[in-house]
């Protein structure tokens, strides 16, 4: 997702009256804190009253084009997904999830750091080896619902990644245009001084690459066989740090968000959530065998032409997140 310009206001006065009738006080005893990490449109934040915490989440439309809709449409989807799975597989979703405001604002139980909640894997290493294998296994098993078609086509469940991916020109811009390649070779230099050492590894391999339309070449190729692969798989389809909360002290796992969800390839899960890992500097190798490789090769074409799209604002961080995805997702292509 796309992220708004600063707003000196975390929610509207609407997302606020539906905080406030649901912890039952006025909307001056309510605590608003902001939330951090992520690339949303939508306004955002920990709402708290007494002992009580909850997540709102909110669609301003005086901030959005075409008045929202795309956002209005994945805010229901997000809450028609959790309810669902809320009987499915109630141990990944939200405990409680409520859509008011006429469709405009979620709200959600609060998995907050505060709270012991882990949204980053953990810096020590045994509990971010636990951390990993349980989104991984998270995935593995969310794979595996099965749906009747009405149920799919009623929540937009319906499969595109293959398609968005796997038919995605980003590759084959890069290897037609020598200027996109020079534009990235330059932009990948410009970012390693501020990279880790593992990071400035792999950005200096894609430099190399972006010199060798050969392997180019044989990355499109393999790419566009990921858009044969059977989407018969129950995904997540947005599985990041930013989307999961950990609590490392029961072993329990919440995944959030749910308004990318569809069917797609076996692995595609495990595939986006590793690269994600590797590129926060986590080892990965010990999950290597979970990775669908046809799908590395797709994300490596399609992150790198979205990072040369410009800035949404000064200090932005997507594109730089979309640069190094590319990166780690070669670095993982020639592992596997």
């Amino acid at each position: 997702m796309e992220t708004l310009p600063n707003h000196n206001k975390l929610l509207t006065y609407r997302a606020l009256q539906c905080a406030a009738a649901e912890l039952g006080v006025n909307v001056s005893d309510l605590q608003i804190a902001s939330v951090s990490g992520g690339f949303s449109r939508n306004r955002r934040a920990l709402v708290s009253a007494g002992d009580r915490t909850i997540f709102v989440k909110e669609v301003d439309v005086d901030l959005l084009p075409d008045a929202g809709e795309r956002e209005l449409a994945w805010l229901k989807k997000d809450y028609g997904v959790t309810q669902l799975l809320q009987k499915l597989h109630p141990q990944y979703v939200a405990d409680w999830t409520k859509l008011a405001g006429d469709g405009y604002v979620l709200m959600t139980t609060s998995y907050a750091s505060a709270d012991g909640w882990l949204w980053q894997p953990s810096a020590e290493k045994f509990v971010a080896k636990r951390y990993i294998s349980a989104v991984v296994a998270a995935t593995r098993e969310l794979e595996n619902t099965q749906l009747a078609d009405e149920v799919i086509e009623e929540l937009q469940l319906q499969p595109f990644t293959t398609a968005e991916l796997g038919l995605d020109d980003g590759i084959d811009r890069v290897i037609a245009e020598a200027d996109i390649r020079r534009q990235l070779i330059d932009n990948y230099r410009t970012l390693l001084p501020e990279q880790s050492e593992v990071n400035q590894q792999r950005c200096q391999k894609i430099i190399r690459l972006l010199s060798e339309r050969d392997k180019l070449a044989d990355i499109s190729a393999h790419a566009k066989q990921f858009a044969k692969q059977p989407e018969n798989c129950f995904d997540h389809s947005d599985v990041r740090s930013d989307n999961l909360a950990f609590q490392p002290q029961t072993g329990e796992l919440k995944l959030v968000d749910w308004n990318w969800a569809s069917y797609a390839p076996r692995g595609s899960g495990a595939t986006e959530f590793l690269i994600d890992m590797a590129r926060h500097g986590q080892d990965v190798t010990p999950w290597l065998d979970e990775l669908n490789a046809e799908m590395l090769a797709a994300f490596v074409g399609f992150y790198l032409i979205r990072s040369l799209k410009p800035p949404l604002q000064p200090g932005d961080n997507l594109r730089q997140m979309q640069a190094l995805s590319a990166a780690t997702a070669y670095d993982l292509l020639e592992r596997t």
